[in-house]
C-alpha cells in the first residue's frame, strides 16, 4: 500500500475512531480502552466539525453532562490545548494544539520534499541515506533510503538516538548558541552509547565548533560501533533548521577521504534541499 493510502485509511479510521457518538455499541471499544481518554479525544475532534466549541454543543454531541465537559475543557485549557475566546465564552485551539498540527505538517512536508534528495544522494554516495529531526537532546529519523550495496547499513525511520553521538545530530546542534546548547545539555558530563561516543560538553563544544568551520558533521563508531557517518544541516530560506540529512556505512568503508567526499554530496544536496523551503 502507498504511504498516500496509509495516510488515508488512518485518517479515515482515527476520524471514525474519535468522532463515534456515546450511542455506538460498546462492544466496538477495545478492552483496554481507558474512558476519560476517550472521552477528550472526542472532545478535541469536535474541532473537525466546528472552529469552536461551545459547553451546551459538546456535551449534546457527546452525550456527557455539561459539568464533565467544562471539566475536560478546563484542563485542556490549563494546558493551552484550548482557549476561550473572551466575548462569546466559546473554546477554540490553543497554542499547545496548533504547535503539535504544525509539527506534524512540517515533518510530513519535509518527508515528501526531502524524498527524491535521499534517492539522489543514496545513488550518488552508493550508501545508505537518512532524513533527521532533533528534539531536545535527541535525533528522530523519520526517513531513509537503504543502500543497495549487499553489506550496508539499514534503515533507521522510527529510531531515536543522543544527538551528541549521531551525526546528523551534531550537524544541527551547531546551529545552536551556547545558551540553548546548556538548555539541552545542563550537565558538563554526557551519556554514551559506545566506547567512541564524546563525554562531556566541553568536548562536544569542541566538535561543533568544527563542524561549524567545516560544513558537515562526522560519526566514527559513536552511535553504533561498527557505523560510520556524515551528515548536514537543512536550513530554509530565513535559516531556520529544518532537519539533517544523514549518510551512514559500515566502518571498514568510512574512512577520511570517504568522509570527505560523502560530507561535500551531503553538503550540496542539503543546501538544496533547504532552497526548496520558503
Amino acid at each position: 500500500m502507498s504511504s498516500e493510502g496509509i495516510d488515508g485509511f488512518a485518517g479515515e479510521a482515527t476520524s471514525k475512531a474519535l468522532g463515534r457518538s456515546a450511542d455506538d455499541g460498546a462492544g466496538e471499544r477495545p478492552s483496554g480502552m481507558i474512558g476519560a481518554v476517550d472521552n477528550v479525544l472526542r472532545l478535541l475532534a469536535l474541532f473537525n466539525e466546528s472552529p469552536k466549541i461551545r459547553v451546551n454543543e459538546a456535551s449534546r454531541a457527546m452525550g456527557l453532562s455539561r459539568s464533565t465537559v467544562h471539566r475536560m475543557l478546563t484542563t485542556l485549557s490549563y494546558h493551552q490545548f484550548v482557549e476561550q475566546d473572551e466575548f462569546s465564552r466559546a473554546y477554540q485551539p490553543g497554542p499547545a494544539l496548533i504547535d503539535i498540527g504544525l509539527a506534524v505538517l512540517q515533518n510530513i512536508e519535509i518527508r515528501v520534499v526531502a524524498r527524491n534528495a535521499l534517492l539522489r544522494l543514496r545513488d550518488e554516495t552508493g550508501e545508505t541515506v537518512h532524513l533527521g529531526l532533533q528534539r531536545g537532546a535527541e535525533v528522530v529519523f523519520i526517513d531513509s533510503v537503504e543502500s543497495q550495496q549487499t553489506v550496508r547499513t539499514g534503515s533507521r525511520i522510527g529510531w531515536t538516538l543522543p544527538s551528541h553521538a549521531t551525526a546528523a545530530g551534531k550537524a544541527m546542534l551547531a546551529q545552536l548558541d551556547e545558551r540553548e546548547l546548556d538548555k539541552i545539555y545542563p550537565d558538563e558530563a554526557l551519556e554514551s552509547a559506545t566506547a567512541a561516543t564524546v563525554r562531556t560538553k566541553s568536548e562536544l563544544r569542541d566538535q561543533l565548533e568544527e563542524i561549524r568551520r567545516r560544513g558537515y558533521a562526522v560519526n566514527d563508531g559513536e552511535s553504533e560501533p561498527d557505523v560510520g557517518a556524515v551528515a548536514a544541516v537543512v536550513c530554509d530560506r530565513d535559516g531556520r533548521v529544518r532537519g539533517a540529512i544523514s549518510v551512514t556505512a559500515p566502518r571498514v568503508r568510512a574512512d577520511v577521504e570517504w568522509e570527505r567526499e560523502v560530507g561535500t554530496a551531503a553538503m550540496r544536496t542539503a543546501k538544496q534541499l533547504g532552497a526548496s523551503f520558503g
